[in-house]
């Protein structure tokens, strides 16, 4: 569900090029999703967490190649991405599952 609005303004592309201060705005929108999803997943200690975040920042790659104007590569991006996350999720909780529900990225740390 995440993806959908990337996917939303993937197909409303070429009605956004005719207005070219809404490729400025939506470019923004992606600079400010790639420094608050990156910033915010180094700061967390929830793997999960860490995860989601680490997501949010790579859908802001996605806003910024829509806003340069890039639809194949973003949609390229969005589906790679898909499967690589996926992985990563399913990764994670083989290791929570491991540790006996075990979150905490420091208190693993202290395990291994």
């Amino acid at each position: 569900m995440v993806a959908v609005g990337i996917f939303l303004v993937a197909r409303l592309l070429p009605l956004f090029r005719v207005v070219p201060y809404i490729m400025y705005l939506i470019s923004i929108i992606g600079i400010i999703t790639i420094l608050l999803g990156g910033t915010l997943a180094l700061s967390q200690n929830d793997i999960k967490r860490g995860l989601a975040y680490s997501t949010m920042s790579q859908l802001g790659y996605m806003m910024l190649a829509l806003g340069m104007g890039s639809y194949r590569s973003t949609l390229f991006h969005l589906i790679t991405h898909a499967y690589c996350e996926e992985l990563l999720f399913l990764g994670s909780g083989s290791i929570i599952h491991l540790r006996k529900l075990l979150l905490d990225i420091l208190q693993l740390k202290a395990r291994i």
